[in-house]
């Protein structure tokens, strides 16, 4: 049976498969074609969940209106996030890349063991629309979480496992997801309705 690594191979396959010494955010859009939301719900899903950056005033906010944007773009149909040329070449060296792959392999490994191809309905392009429905309300959340110390973190967890379903491929994280998700923003809800 074939290893099946989704988070190992995003940084793997970003220095082995692209030309150069070093490897633009379009590169990433192209490697990973029709799941390529996938690595930027993940990583813009962990970086409010990280501590200290999900508590930097307005980082939240400017993360989740971006989030809420690419999340729309998904929901219309769009097989890979539009993004600004600018952004596109926006770089960084593959040495750079190597090392925090070297420094995060143990995490990335850790968590690749939980994920597998399953349930493929569930990652479909029915499911993945309701899924980036779920990641613009989650993004759009975290503008009046972020006046509360880390509640920011239960959205950006939500969305992160959204982005490593979508990688993955595996119905069962994005079910789990899903369910994390209606669960966040009934909380929120109830929260500015109360």
């Amino acid at each position: 049976m074939t290893q099946h690594h989704p988070l190992e191979d995003i940084l793997e396959r970003a220095t082995d498969e692209t030309d150069g010494e070093s490897v633009s955010f379009g590169d990433l859009l192209k490697l990973f074609e029709d799941r390529s939301f996938g690595p930027v719900f993940t990583v813009l899903g962990l970086l409010v969940v990280l501590p200290p950056l999900g508590a930097i005033p307005g980082l939240p906010m400017v993360i989740g209106m971006v989030v809420a944007l690419f999340a729309f773009q998904m929901m219309l149909g769009s097989g890979h996030p539009w993004v600004p040329e600018f952004v596109e070449n926006l770089s960084i060296s593959k040495d750079k890349v190597r090392k925090a792959h070297r420094k995060s392999r143990a995490a990335l490994k850790e968590i690749d063991s939980f994920v597998t191809h399953r349930l493929a309905w569930a990652t479909g392009a029915t499911a993945r629309r309701i899924a980036a429905g779920a990641v613009v309300l989650l993004g759009l959340t975290m503008m009046p979480l972020e006046i509360v110390p880390f509640a920011v973190a239960a959205p950006g967890a939500a969305i992160m496992l959204i982005g490593l379903a979508v990688i993955s491929r595996d119905g069962l994280v994005m079910l789990f997801s899903l369910a994390i998700s209606l669960g966040v923003l009934g909380f929120v809800g109830m929260l500015l309705l109360g």
